[in-house]
């Protein structure tokens, strides 16, 4: 669960520390106080896109910590292998921060990790639904794997997948070996010819810079030769060389030393001058009497560098791309030339493979089948709660890559097997099932979307779920039915849930009530916890707002009364 979430200078948020329950936590606030901002920061810690825009006006840097105790093992593990990390244990401190340049950190028990793994984390322990998610159920292949998660099915789909991604490579194979024979002559022949040309080459990772600083050196070689011999010569060759000036200087130190512990200090530096003076007179006779100014060698630097610029020209900006370049095109003349791979070879696994994917692609369409068998009238039931009484709803599977003797075409497959979901409905007796997308009003499928919802989390493994006023296009009259459908969902998972409906907000656990303030000029949003006196005085705005009355309170109280004993009764 998330047991704490800290925000600091994010959008209107100054500083705030929430501390969650383990059930149904319910945020409300009137509209446009920025509720949504709690969904925000959260997501942001979970590896969302995130911009400097979400930094506070006149602020550095926005910064969110979730604080998540996780107890099942096998959650662990999976965040374990994400993060390349065996040390973490059951509480796991998330942070991540971005400046107004943009520059982000993200951080795991304190030690960074990248935006990706966040992201892969922050699936495995939150999911977040939005209140524009319902517009996704239109669509069949996200109806595919909400069938698909419901009965336990991804893992075989990805399976599927799998075996999908050998079969589509190995059928590309085989179409380009059964292409136009000179045109894949021809790419064999150009291939060939890159891979000799550029091993011809020899090139070394970090040769071009070892060739600029050679030229250098050699291009100046008369300048260089010049100055190392007259350094020499004034340290050492001549008469008035500073070695023989500072021997005659020590000396005479030497006869007065004795008198004064000074001039022994003194005399004592320098001696020790002397030696290190011509110990680089040393170095640089011998650095000229080892000079050798070779023009040929500088022709040769000169043809090295126009081949790797005539190199790099065809094949890269560097060596490095070069040889990637070289190893891309072996790759493709491998594939090529298979090494006597031949067309009907690779017939034969797809062949193999075929068989297999026919094989899993049936078990898929079994297993769907059974699913939506179970899913169907339980989605029914579900409806019937929400206010459509007499609604039916139906998952329809369609196979249409079946041959007329019944077994699946896999040239026609997708990646996620066989088939074909649509979500049927009728909202009203006597009318005949219809695709949701064609006849479902927002209200509706924001019914079935919430059912579904129900179904899904007695499955779901994900331990946190957050639902942004996912009550849209949904009256009150059916708050106290979605209240109740949260409070059951929240048995099983924390719930964290933004709501405007009173009774919605009634069966919350902990309740927190967003507000908008300004404070010398500027805008704050403040998190607030509501409990007694303060919660049932929030309720009671929620039904009436500004305007409530001492019946208005009755109503809240009722409410909150209704929603304990219901929950009680549950339990």
């Amino acid at each position: 669960m998330l047991q704490e979430l800290y925000i600091t200078n994010f959008i209107l948020i100054d500083k705030v520390t929430i501390k969650l329950c383990e059930r149904l936590n319910i945020f409300s606030g009137a509209t446009g106080v920025g509720k949504s901002m709690v969904v925000g920061a959260l997501n942001f810690i979970l590896g969302g896109r995130a911009t400097s825009d979400v930094v506070r006006s006149g602020k550095d840097e926005a910064m969110v910590i979730g604080k998540f105790y996780i107890k099942d093992k096998h959650l662990l593990n999976q965040i374990k292998k994400v993060s390349d990390a065996n040390a973490i244990e059951e509480e796991l401190l998330i942070q991540r921060s971005i400046d107004t340049n943009g520059r982000g950190r993200c951080r795991l028990n304190d030690v960074p990790i990248t935006v990706s793994m966040l992201r892969e984390i922050g699936e495995i322990l939150v999911n977040i639904h939005g209140q524009h998610e319902h517009e996704t159920l239109l669509h069949g292949i996200n109806q595919l794997y909400i069938l698909d998660d419901f009965g336990g099915i991804s893992p075989l789909r990805d399976d599927f997948a799998r075996v999908y991604q050998q079969f589509t490579e190995k059928t590309q194979l085989r179409d380009t070996l059964k292409s136009d024979q000179q045109e894949r002559r021809q790419k064999i022949d150009l291939y060939a010819f890159q891979i000799d040309e550029i091993d011809k080459a020899q090139l070394r990772v970090s040769e071009e810079e070892e060739l600029e600083k050679e030229r250098g050196i050699i291009s100046n070689a008369g300048k260089i030769y010049s100055a190392v011999t007259s350094c020499y010569s004034q340290l050492y060759e001549s008469s008035e060389a500073v070695v023989e000036r500072l021997k005659s200087v020590i000396r005479e130190l030497q006869s007065i030393a004795k008198f004064d512990d000074t001039l022994q200090k003194i005399f004592d530096d320098c001696s020790q001058s002397l030696y290190q003076i011509e110990d680089m007179a040393f170095s640089l006779g011998k650095y000229r009497d080892g000079f050798n100014y070779d023009p040929q060698r500088l022709e040769y630097i000169e043809e090295r560098l126009n081949t790797i610029r005539k190199l790099k020209a065809k094949y890269g900006n560097t060596i490095e791309e070069i040889l990637s370049y070289r190893d891309g095109a072996e790759l493709k003349l491998k594939h090529l030339t298979g090494e006597g791979t031949t067309a009907e070879q690779v017939e034969e696994e797809l062949w193999a493979l075929t068989e297999v994917l026919k094989q899993k692609g049936n078990e898929l369409t079994r297993k769907r089948l059974s699913t939506a068998e179970r899913l169907s009238p339980l989605i029914n039931e579900e409806l019937h709660d929400l206010g459509i009484p007499q609604g039916r709803f139906c998952v329809q599977i369609d196979s249409p890559f079946l041959n007329k003797d019944g077994n699946p075409d896999v040239s026609g497959a997708k990646s996620y097997g066989f088939d074909r979901i649509d979500f049927v409905i009728s909202p009203n007796p006597g009318e005949d099932l219809k695709p949701l997308k064609k006849i479902a009003s927002g209200g509706e499928i924001s019914r079935v979307m919430l059912a579904l919802k129900h179904q899904l989390a007695k499955v779901d493994k994900t331990p946190v779920l957050v639902f942004d006023e996912i009550d849209a296009n949904i009256g009150g009259r059916m708050g106290e039915v979605i209240g109740e459908k949260l409070s059951s969902i929240a048995r099983s998972h924390q719930v964290i849930c933004i709501t405007h409906l009173p009774q919605i907000a009634s069966y919350a656990d902990e309740q927190w009530k967003v507000n908008k303030l300004i404070k010398n000029g500027k805008t704050y949003s403040t998190i607030e916890s509501l409990a007694g006196e303060s919660r049932l005085e929030e309720i009671a705005d929620m039904i009436r707002g500004s305007e409530k009355t001492d019946i208005t309170r009755k109503q809240a109280q009722e409410m909150l009364r209704d929603a304990k004993r219901k929950a009680k009764s549950r339990n």
